[in-house]
């Protein structure tokens, strides 16, 4: 009776919560294990871009794998979800041997993260239906795993699989195998591990509010830059313009510096003015006083003699006055 009632309040007990992340190197065959173990055909599977999300039961587990993507520019975000991770799986495609090296510096770079060092780690040994797929003992080998489990205290499992060859309830033993081992070890120790989710998780947290703050301050002053140059150049513009319409009105304008010349040619045109004013007066007096001349042709013939030899006799002819030289005799 007592081992019925402890059954039954560990079958009314609520499922525990754990989050895997599931990353490696690209085209290692981490998206047809996911789609293995959820029940999904995993052949003929795409690359994954970003990251998917699968949720699935998994006995008393209500299991959240985050399936990563493997290319290099996209490595650097993995770090992102390594807070709320309860335990890792890690792929490795066993069949490329010229990658291997590149596989161990990205499995050790994983384990030494300080919100991954002593969480539990499934390396999965993925395509040994490969022709020449390295076996257990060379992976091991390959990767150091031993020094690197040692050096960072991680408790850690290598399965040799096959991803393709089965999904569902025929998905390879290996994985079914790899995957109740990482959840019973995240069981052993879960209150832990859960508290150090929350603690690492409420600090990633934090970080991203602050990183997302100081970006919205640098888009700020960035967009105040772009204004303030903006605004410069406009006031720049507008000075130019007001430039080009000075010098535009000031073409316009009548240069007050004249070659000398033409103020000489004024000049002349002045004078000779005046000239024709001047005779045109002497003209309207000769014609105010025309008994004056006949006068003076009365007068002595001596005094008469010795003006016309000195003076000339003004005589109108169609409206002009012609000098003539009077004759020494009448």
């Amino acid at each position: 009776m007592a081992s019925c009632c402890s059954w039954l309040k560990r079958w009314r007990k609520p499922a525990k919560k754990v989050t895997l992340l599931m990353v490696g190197l690209d085209n290692a065959g981490k998206t047809a294990a996911v789609r293995g173990i959820q029940g999904e055909n995993p052949v003929n599977v795409a690359p994954t871009v970003g990251f998917s999300k699968v949720d699935l039961k998994q006995g008393k587990f209500q299991v959240t794998i985050f399936d990563l993507g493997g290319g290099t520019r996209i490595r650097g975000i993995w770090e992102n979800y390594y807070s709320e991770s309860h335990g890792v799986v890690f792929v490795v495609d066993s069949s490329d041997i010229q990658r291997i090296h590149e596989t161990r510096a990205t499995l050790a770079e994983v384990l030494r993260h300080p919100r991954i060092a002593g969480k539990p780690v499934l390396v999965l040994a993925n395509k040994q239906d490969q022709d020449g797929a390295l076996l257990e003992g060379e992976i091991i080998e390959s990767l150091s795993l031993e020094k690197l489990v040692n050096e960072h205290k991680c408790r850690c499992q290598l399965e040799p699989c096959s991803a393709v060859l089965g999904y569902g309830r025929t998905v390879d033993k290996s994985i079914r195998r790899g995957l109740k081992w990482l959840l019973s070890n995240i069981a052993e120790d879960y209150e832990a591990i859960a508290e150090r989710v929350r603690r690492d998780t409420a600090k990633q947290r934090a970080w991203e509010e602050q990183d997302r703050k100081e970006r919205a301050e640098r888009v700020r002053k960035i967009r105040e830059e772009r204004d303030r140059k903006e605004r410069e150049e406009a006031e720049q513009e507008e000075r130019r313009v007001e430039e080009k319409k000075e010098v535009e009105e000031g073409a316009n304008m009548p240069n007050p510096f004249q070659p000398i010349y033409n103020v000489v040619h004024e000049e002349d045109n002045k004078e000779t003015g005046k000239g024709e004013d001047a005779l045109q007066g002497g003209a309207l007096n000769c014609r105010s006083k025309p008994k004056e001349d006949v006068e003076s042709t009365k007068s002595g013939p001596a005094d008469q003699a010795q003006k016309k030899s000195r003076k000339l006799r003004l005589r109108w002819r169609n409206n002009r006055v012609e000098p003539l030289r009077v004759e020494d005799s009448t």
